[in-house]
């Protein structure tokens, strides 16, 4: 008797290990989705690309990817999800950046602020801005939550530019280390 009721927790156990391991579950994008719900109906991804120079960068379906002479060098990790993005010199160094829009999980990422014990476990909008040399594309500037629901984000001569849910536009400006608003 006590075999049978430990035989059946078993089988369960190796259907959900076969089950995972033949990709009838996916517990990555189930656990990321389920966990922190859809992101916000305003936030509505683009299909685009952008060249400068040698390099061309793509945006489809909130997924995001840098190619160089046609090589892919570096795509946006799967656990962000880009919203929309420009080139431009946004820090007026000579060279144009690349900077998304995008949603992440929490608020801060890794470091937050000491009087934060714990960050949220919901979407949340930030600003990324990357360097992009020869064939590397490096972290510039990683914006905690931006405090605005951007609806659109555009930019003139380096400074960014969102609109938000009330038709309310923000406009950002590089100073010293970072975008401040201006």
């Amino acid at each position: 008797m006590r075999t049978g009721n430990r035989l059946i927790p078993a089988l369960f156990t190796a259907a959900f290990i076969a089950a995972v391991f033949l990709g009838a579950v996916n517990t990555k994008a189930r656990t990321l989705d389920s966990l922190c719900g859809n992101l916000p109906k305003y936030s509505k991804p683009v299909s685009k690309s952008q060249r400068y120079g040698d390099i061309e960068v793509t945006e489809d379906g909130r997924r995001l990817w840098v190619y160089k002479n046609d090589r892919l060098i570096w795509q946006l990790p799967q656990k962000i999800r880009a919203q929309d993005f420009f080139l431009d010199d946004i820090d007026h160094d000579g060279e144009k950046e690349l900077v998304i829009l995008c949603w992440r999980v929490g608020r801060f990422g890794r470091r937050r602020p000491t009087w934060v014990e714990t960050d949220e476990k919901t979407w949340s909008q930030h600003i990324f801005i990357y360097e992009i040399r020869d064939d590397d594309v490096k972290p510039k500037w990683m914006a905690s939550d931006i405090g605005v629901d951007a609806v659109s984000f555009d930019h003139s001569d380096g400074v960014v530019i969102i609109t938000d849910t009330k038709g309310e536009v923000t406009k950002w400006k590089w100073v010293s280390w970072g975008l401040e608003k201006i």
